[in-house]
């Protein structure tokens, strides 16, 4: 199927990025605690620092929550699955795929009505005009230390929707049939 496929590539593609994204905010956030912790030995307290390392740190769960999404790695599932039969476990992920789905589209319609990307753009992006026309103020939102905008930040969860959506049907692809298991690729490692 080459659609299954095309799937499963951008499935592939999405891991990547999300990799390479959690890779470097678990970075960030590990220098900046270190920083801190030093600067605070010192004598000196920066608010900034603490609220980006809390910052990367959300964005790095949910970066990697649609990450073990994808690869299968929920704990209690994957238990569940190693003691009941094969086509049962089929069962119980073509179920946990179709769970994520369902939630995933749901997200995604949710951010669709919160970020309202259309009202955005019909009025002008001018921030003032969306906020009187929608009563909606994601736009004008700013962290409370930084002062940078807060939706900056919370772009993060359309994209763990969208990822999870993705990494959803590609894994549904799998336990329909369409498409080898990824564990019999042998790509079940968090690196490449």
């Amino acid at each position: 199927m080459p659609i299954a496929r095309l799937l499963r590539r951008v499935s592939e593609v999405l891991m990547t990025i999300d990799r390479w994204l959690m890779t470097l905010l678990v970075a960030v956030l590990a220098v900046l605690v270190l920083f801190n912790a030093g600067a605070r030995a010192v004598g000196y307290t920066l608010a900034w620092a603490d609220e980006l390392a809390t910052r990367s740190m959300i964005l790095a769960a949910f970066l990697g929550a649609a990450l073990l999404f994808r690869m299968r790695r929920d704990p209690s599932v994957q238990i569940l699955q190693d003691f009941v039969p094969s086509e049962v476990a089929r069962a119980l992920r073509m179920a946990a795929s179709f769970a994520g789905l369902v939630f995933a589209g749901a997200l995604l319609w949710l951010c669709w009505r919160w970020f309202d990307p259309l009202a955005f753009a019909a009025a002008g992006f001018d921030v003032r005009e969306f906020q009187m026309a929608t009563g909606n103020f994601i736009y004008s939102d700013t962290t409370p230390v930084m002062g940078l905008p807060a939706a900056l930040f919370y772009v993060v969860v359309p994209w763990f929707a969208f990822t999870m959506t993705v990494h959803a049907l590609a894994s549904l692809a799998e336990d329909a049939g369409l498409l080898p298991d990824r564990a019999a690729d042998g790509d079940v490692e968090l690196r490449q």
